[in-house]
């Protein structure tokens, strides 16, 4: 099997860079050129008549040639290939240096050392110069590094030559100057490709939404599309059984992306942190392989579970998220055979492997399997196959853990997926903490609940479904009202939205009606991703599921377990 790099690992970055800085060299306007040519005519006139006229014919016509070099032999971007990038580099870079010992040999064939006026003159000019060369004439740092000894140090060699005492400490000052210039331009590069690796990142992440986004327009567009039609055939009377178990999958697919969705963006919200601790392997790996057991018989498929009796140290809650994401895909994408859940030590650490003997992934395709929405073998999209979200929350929540990915996979023969994780010690006895508690222990079912809600939709769907719980529902627009209701409705069960219309929201009243005689539960219901609620409220995420909702109220008032940071 074939492996890929870390997840992290970005090998065309550095490509991109330099293909950025040659464009950015590139660069060139007419009026530069214009510019440039009469300040050429004027130092090769100023400085070679009378005396040296075929010095500064010869000094112009070279400075001219390189000027030429960069107009009508301007740099070719290539596409993303290294070689034609680096040939492009190496010939911006030729230019940049006959350009620049082009103006630096003006220092040597204009330069009079026996007048101490235009000597000074022709230093400030070619300082000037190389001032001006270094922020126009590339955004390569080397080509920058290399032109300017050019520039500035034949004139610097011209002056330590000369024998007057004031020419000769002007060129220990043009010798100090190129150093300085050295370690400016060395800065500027630095913070330059600084800027450009931001903005790549930047542009990375626009691009990647927009693909999100379209993505995730496609798919939440297909069923509902179905739903439409299924609400069409239910309008002229057809409202068999095959018609409402369809729009049940359509509901149910819905749910399934929406919840991707949302757990994308909890996770790149940088809410969810993993809190790690002793964790007992084989106790994590036995229940994620019942949650997932019966699932692969479903499909007469073997699933196998080898585990040492071991502690590691990790996130608990996550480790398991990413366990089911990759047995559930494993599965998916698995007809014949079956899949292997194992835990094997090796040193300090334990290798955790999900091996399947599903179809496999071209090599081609292993960088991309863990973008969003990206399923190698479901290109028509069935929505029985998943979103595509999978392996994409299994990369935002690998890089919470620190723990890097490895896959290795062969078309039509399988795939596995390896993490690795430090070995704990385990914790002494009695201090233990449980993997999983049950909120629900001892908790008293609900049966009168007061409905604050403000969608009317929202609102009275809900109220018909606890209902058909033989639950007594009172429904309510806000707090206002809510706080009015308790006066004489005895609501053991307070289910609040938290955007509520009026000052106060649902946090709020829930805070509030804690001490209310009588209120056992309080549920807060939201779709927000970065509400903050107190540790004793129950938080249930919208679009609410009706099992999920049932649950939490037949559970009892110990069930106020948040839901809202939990992947």
């Amino acid at each position: 099997m074939r492996a890929t790099e870390p997840l992290s690992a970005d090998a065309g970055l550095g490509l991109r860079v330099k293909l950025e800085v040659l464009r950015l060299s590139g660069r060139w306007t007419p009026a530069s050129v214009a510019w440039q040519a009469i300040i050429t005519v004027l130092i090769a006139a100023y400085f070679g008549y009378p005396d040296r006229p075929l010095s500064a014919v010869f000094w112009m016509g070279w400075v001219f040639v390189g000027v030429a070099l960069r107009v009508w032999r301007p740099l070719a971007l290539p596409d993303a290939n290294a070689q034609a990038l680096n040939r492009q580099l190496r010939w911006h870079r030729v230019r940049v240096l006959f350009s620049a010992a082009a103006w630096g040999s003006a220092g040597v064939l204009l330069f009079d050392s026996t007048d101490t006026f235009l000597a000074l003159a022709l230093t400030i000019a070619l300082v000037s110069s190389s001032i001006a060369f270094s922020f126009s004439a590339s955004a390569d740092g080397l080509a920058l590094r290399l032109a300017l000894p050019l520039l500035i140090g034949p004139v610097v060699f011209s002056l330590l030559r000369s024998p007057e005492r004031e020419l000769w400490l002007l060129g220990l000052i043009g010798a100090s100057f190129i150093v300085l210039m050295l370690r400016l331009v060395q800065e500027r590069s630095r913070q330059l490709e600084e800027s450009i690796v931001l903005r790549l990142h930047a542009q990375e992440a626009r691009d990647a939404k927009q693909r999100f986004l379209a993505a995730a327009s496609h798919d939440l567009r297909q069923p509902l599309q179905a739903l439409h039609l299924y609400h069409g055939v239910m309008a002229r009377g057809d409202t068999s059984e095959k018609v409402i178990q369809s729009m049940g999958q359509c509901l149910d697919a819905l749910d399934r992306l929406l919840d991707g969705i949302l757990d994308i963006a909890r996770l790149d919200s940088g809410r969810v942190q993993a809190q790690a601790r002793a964790v007992h392997l084989p106790t994590l790996l036995l229940r994620v392989f019942h949650l997932h057991d019966a699932l692969a018989r479903s499909k007469s498929l073997r699933l196998r579970l080898h585990v040492r009796d071991v502690w590691v140290r990790t996130d608990p809650d996550l480790l398991e998220r990413v366990l089911s994401n990759l047995l559930a895909n494993g599965i998916r994408y698995t007809q014949q055979g079956g899949v292997l859940l194992a835990a094997r030590p090796a040193g300090h650490e334990v290798r955790l492997q999900v091996i399947d003997t599903g179809i496999g992934i071209a090599p081609e395709h292993l960088p991309s399997i863990f973008e969003e929405f990206t399923q190698v073998g479901n290109r028509e999209r069935a929505p029985d196959r998943g979103a595509g979200l999978g392996l994409a929350t299994v990369q935002r929540l690998c890089q919470l853990l620190s723990v890097p990915v490895q896959v290795r996979s062969s078309p039509g023969q399988g795939t596995c997926f390896e993490l690795r994780l430090p070995l704990a010690s385990a914790p002494p006895p009695g201090q233990d903490v449980p993997m999983v508690t049950n909120p629900g222990a001892g908790g008293q079912s609900c049966h009168r609940v007061l409905l604050v809600e403000d969608h009317p939709m929202v609102s009275e769907s809900l109220v018909q479904l606890m209902t058909g719980w033989q639950i007594e529902v009172l429904a309510v627009q806000d707090a206002e009202q809510a706080l009015a209701a308790l006066r004489h409705f005895a609501a053991d069960t307070i289910i609040s939205d938290w955007r509520l219309p009026g000052d106060m929201d649902g946090l709020a009243l829930l805070q509030m009606a804690a001490s209310h005689p009588g209120v056992q539960h309080r549920i807060l219901l939201t779709g927000e991703l970065g509400l903050e609620a107190p540790p004793d409220l129950a938080v249930l995420r919208k679009p609410v599921r009706p099992l999920r909702l049932k649950a939490l109220l037949q559970r009892g008032p110990a069930a106020t377990v948040q839901e809202s940071d939990k992947v």
